[in-house]
């Protein structure tokens, strides 16, 4: 076993040695084949996302790879330490890789998946019967997010940027919404009495959005790109019983992790194993190439997840 490996951290974007982690009890030690880029990952850079007490500063918040003690193909959530050639996780949050899926795809759903569960399933209560709105329905997080609202039994309506971004959208089995073209507006139209759920990353335009809630109706923000200050009507929360919530996956404790990421395996798994819900990689780079990637992520708003080639260039 080497004592150290290759490692990209916060504080720079270049490939530096550190020594291989040691696992903790009940932890798992994975020698990456891919890590996921998660907009996370741009926000720790910038110095607004730090990881939580405790993580190391390497980057990455998920990876496909390979158990170093069995061999086997796994895919794991992280709350850091992706963006390297060995990372220790709790065994918990590891899951296995179907036989249908390559270590590529694996590396695009851990982080997603879980996210997307917890909030789909766990907060909004999406299932049968509802009506949910996921906004950036084409990113890494909404392509995801899209096909489990959709397994959940949930009508879909997803937003995208673009006649071409809504038709790849309309594919995954959600109605489409062009978001420069009156979202509000047309989201009226296709569900006149109001959404019951809404998965929001923008934060900023969530006083706009209430109105199209249903009575009873749910929203959970769950990134801030748009901006961190909102004007609510609490008087339309209050007739309407609406309610807002705010979530992150990152810091919380190790066992409400574990708890969601055997939750979403459970029900996901089977479903990314014959087809139902697939992996969407918009572009590879191999690890030396993170700039690139970080570039390629900011400006071309990919469909799909960007992900790093750790394996590729390593001794």
């Amino acid at each position: 076993m080497v004592e150290t490996m290759r490692a990209i951290t916060d504080e720079s974007l270049d490939i530096r040695e550190v020594p291989v982690p040691s696992p903790l009890k009940g932890d798992v030690l994975i020698r990456v084949d891919f890590a996921g880029i998660n907009r996370a990952d741009l926000s720790q850079v910038a110095g607004s996302y730090p990881p939580p007490p405790g993580a190391s500063n390497i980057l990455g918040l998920e990876v496909s790879g390979h158990r170093v003690d069995t061999g086997e193909r796994v895919m794991a959530l992280l709350s850091s330490g992706g963006y390297a050639d060995y990372v220790a996780v709790p065994g918990g949050q590891v899951m296995p890789v179907p036989d249908t899926i390559d270590q590529a795809h694996a590396a695009a759903i851990p982080e997603s998946l879980a996210t997307a569960w917890s909030n789909l399933a766990d907060v909004l209560r999406v299932g049968d019967g509802t009506t949910v709105l996921i906004q950036g329905g084409s990113g890494s997080l909404g392509t995801i997010a899209v096909q489990l609202a959709r397994e959940l039994g949930a009508t879909v309506i997803a937003t995208a940027g673009g006649r071409k971004r809504c038709r790849a959208i309309e594919g995954l089995g959600a109605t489409a919404v062009d978001h420069d073209d009156g979202l509000v507006e047309q989201v009226r139209e296709l569900a006149p009495d109001g959404v019951d759920a809404i998965l929001n990353i923008m934060g900023a335009d969530v006083g706009e959005l209430l109105p199209l809630l249903a009575v009873d109706g749910r929203i959970a923000v769950i990134a801030l790109q748009g901006g961190a200050v909102s004007d609510v009507n609490l008087g339309r929360m209050m007739v309407k019983r609406l309610s807002i919530h705010g979530t992150t996956l990152r810091g919380r404790p190790t066992q409400q992790k574990e708890s969601i990421v055997r939750a979403a395996a459970d029900f996901a798994l089977p479903r990314f194993a014959d087809g139902r819900m697939t992996a969407h990689v918009a572009e590879s780079f191999p690890l030396e190439k993170v700039a690139a990637a970080f570039a390629y992520v900011k400006q071309s708003k990919p469909f799909g997840k960007v992900i790093l080639d750790v394996g590729t260039g390593r001794g």
